[in-house]
């Protein structure tokens, strides 16, 4: 026990030497992280250089107002930092990113460890906080790597991408939020950070080469199921305190020791075609990872649950996933489409709880539903697609749909025994052309609750049907008048509450 301490401590440090030892190399030239090139040539940066830190104008001379020269006096120094972007530091440690567009790219200086070329640097040791305004897209390649003091930053909410190195070897720094805007993490951007936790939003596609490297704080990382595409070589490198991780399914390229040296890493969630793919070395001195290889469902694989097919619209671990009503077949004369419904995998490796949000087409025409009387509907259905229980013979009443925000075009047609329509949504925006057609029972549509529906929404949709009187909120009545004018939705009807 005593020599896998040993083993372990020494392991550490020999991976914290070599984060310490990265900027001589890996920081020196961004052009060490191919993923940054497209980035860098966005940014705008290389006709507006700043200028030297020592030959930066007085602030009293630039800023005019009372304002402006009390926060100028306030400054412990300031200037360009992009086409459209400036800085200024203060007494506090607070740098402050203004303006809009993208940040210059910064460079290592004459090969110096902890020398860079950005126009804040003698003051990199001062810098505790870092903020930016809402007009800033892109953050320069090693702008803020090497400062030590440095433990707060708040991203803009429309940023786009994060520059090689921008916070490399921020000690300080433990914890940040990423924007759901961002689409590129760059190469050693929080490498040596002391982040902890860090959720990585759906926006994110490229995660880049030793993007969180020696990060020995980090315990966790929250990944969306879909969404990321790319995990570089050495992203988690050396993350001695990682104990888990789950891929997302959406990820197609896993790098060279992505995932070396984790020491404590054990439950790893991966399917079948990633583990395939996997370089050798991945995992290379993470001892303890055994492969849990996913069983759940890929977008388009069907389950049954009861008399109902589903069909995987958006697959999910812990969830957030949806499925589509995609076959009913059943003899019974009720029918509940639920809200969500759970699948576990055949080999009960994984339960996974999905959100019911679509009824499909296929319902009518695939369906052995000829004895349903009643069907009810999940308050997170959003869609009834076109035709979807048309012709169903001896269909009779209809209620529920909560969420329900389309009905498709000839979604009830030729229901010759519908006399009940009842839909309780808030959120109903579009009822299809030719809806009702030929429900010759069917006299009142009950759609009481919707305040979404517009002219647009229901052109056509009452035109072959029974339907004489449309039932909706007193308040919406003046409007919806207008909205169900024959010429309009194709039937000659009265709107009451």
């Amino acid at each position: 026990m005593k020599h896998l301490k040993v083993m372990s401590a020494l392991l550490s440090a020999v991976i914290c030497m070599s984060v310490v030892l990265t900027p001589a190399s890996a920081l020196a030239d961004e052009t060490s992280a191919p993923e940054e090139t497209q980035t860098a040539q966005e940014t705008e940066t290389p006709d507006d250089q700043e200028k030297p830190a020592e030959e930066e104008e007085e602030i009293e001379d630039q800023l005019p107002g009372d304002a402006d020269r009390k926060e100028a006096l306030d400054a412990v120094g300031s200037g360009k930092c992009g086409k459209k972007l400036k800085w200024s530091l203060d007494k506090k440690g607070t740098l402050k990113i203004t303006g809009k567009g993208a940040m210059n790219n910064y460079k290592n200086k004459d090969g110096i460890a902890g020398k860079y070329t950005r126009p804040w640097d003698k003051y990199s040791s001062r810098i505790k906080k870092v903020v930016f305004s809402k007009g800033v897209t892109y953050i320069g390649t090693q702008s803020f790597c090497d400062c030590p003091n440095l433990k707060s930053v708040k991203f803009p909410k429309k940023l786009k991408s994060i520059g090689f190195g921008a916070f490399a070897r921020c000690p300080g720094l433990n914890s940040v939020s990423i924007p759901k805007s961002v689409g590129t993490i760059g190469g050693y951007a929080f490498a040596g950070t002391g982040i902890k936790n860090i959720s990585i939003p759906a926006s994110v596609k490229t995660l880049g080469e030793s993007a969180f490297a020696g990060c020995g704080s980090l315990e966790s990382v929250k990944v969306p199921v879909s969404g990321l595409l790319s995990i570089g070589k050495n992203a988690f490198n050396g993350c001695v305190n990682l104990y888990s991780f789950d891929v997302p399914l959406s990820v197609t390229y896993i790098g060279d020791y992505a995932f070396a040296n984790c020491t404590v890493l054990c439950g790893v969630w991966i399917n079948e075609k990633q583990e395939k793919n996997l370089p050798d070395n991945a995992f290379e001195g993470s001892s303890y990872y055994t492969p849990n290889v996913n069983h759940y469902c890929m977008i388009g694989d069907s389950f049954n649950d009861g008399p109902i097919t589903y069909r995987v619209s958006n697959p999910a671990i812990d969830g957030t996933g949806t499925v589509d009503v995609y076959c009913i077949a059943t003899t019974d004369e009720k029918i509940v489409i639920p809200a969500r419904v759970s699948h576990t995998d055949d080999n009960g490796f994984t339960t996974v709880n999905y959100k019911v949000t679509k009824i499909k087409c296929e319902v009518s025409q695939l369906g052995n539903i000829k004895n349903l009387k009643t069907l009810v509907i999940g308050s997170n259905v959003s869609v009834i697609e076109d035709g979807a229980f048309a012709g169903s013979p001896v269909l009779e009443s209809v209620t529920g749909g909560a969420g329900l925000k389309t009905i498709g075009a000839r979604a009830f047609e030729n229901c010759l025994n519908l006399k009940v329509f009842n839909i309780k949504s808030k959120v109903l925006s579009k009822i299809g052309a030719y809806a009702f057609k030929g429900d010759v029972l069917l006299k009142t549509l009950n759609i009481k609750k919707t305040t979404k529906l517009k002219k647009s929404g229901v052109k056509n949709s009452l035109a072959g049907s029974s339907v004489k009187t449309v039932k909706v909120k007193k308040k919406k009545i003046k409007k919806y008048k207008k909205i169900f004018k024959k010429k309009n939705c194709g039937k000659k009807v009265k709107v009451k509450k």
